[in-house]
């Protein structure tokens, strides 16, 4: 398996949102290499349920960013890599709440952190039409859209670190 070329906190220092991409599409190898990061992530019981669907026509990509209603925040990426998981192939936690939607982030950042890595843009969307990305992508009914990302390379690279809250603040011992 092929080394990546970051530190993995670089990685997560690295990573962004963009909205504003290059025309040109990631290399094959790349992407291959971002999609084997994300089957690799673990899963409830093994059961390896999240699919992933690779949107590289021109015209599939204009109607997905229809499906997701904010076209006028992105300027166009070449390609999308969407998102999908069916309840029947994860499981339920003592609380009896459904961990399909644990299977799904914990993939997707994989895919997306594999991304930075490969030094391509992304942008973790959540905001759409799942309906119309099933008809525009002919997914089946049992399936759920959880998230779709467009891949490509920045326009320009985003040096800034949003404030995050220090650790004083978010973390606890032994007690809330």
């Amino acid at each position: 398996m092929r080394q990546f070329k970051m530190d993995f906190y670089d990685v997560v220092k690295k990573r962004r949102s963009f909205r504003i991409y290059k025309p040109e599409m990631p290399e094959m190898e790349k992407i291959e290499r971002i999609l084997e990061a994300a089957r690799l992530a673990p899963t409830w019981a093994n059961m390896q349920g999240v699919h992933y669907i690779i949107v590289q026509d021109s015209e599939k990509v204009k109607n997905i960013w229809s499906a997701v209603g904010q076209r006028k925040k992105f300027a166009e990426a070449p390609m999308f890599i969407v998102g999908i998981i069916t309840e029947k192939r994860s499981g339920t936690n003592s609380n009896g709440q459904k961990y399909y939607p644990v299977d799904f982030g914990i993939c997707f950042e994989h895919l997306i952190l594999a991304a930075t890595a490969e030094g391509l843009a992304t942008c973790w969307i959540g905001w759409f039409n799942e309906d119309k990305v099933k008809k525009i992508l002919e997914i089946p009914e049992e399936y759920r859209v959880m998230g779709l990302t467009p891949l490509g390379f920045p326009v320009k690279e985003k040096s800034e670190v949003k404030d995050r809250k220090p650790l004083e603040e978010i973390v606890h011992y032994e007690k809330f």
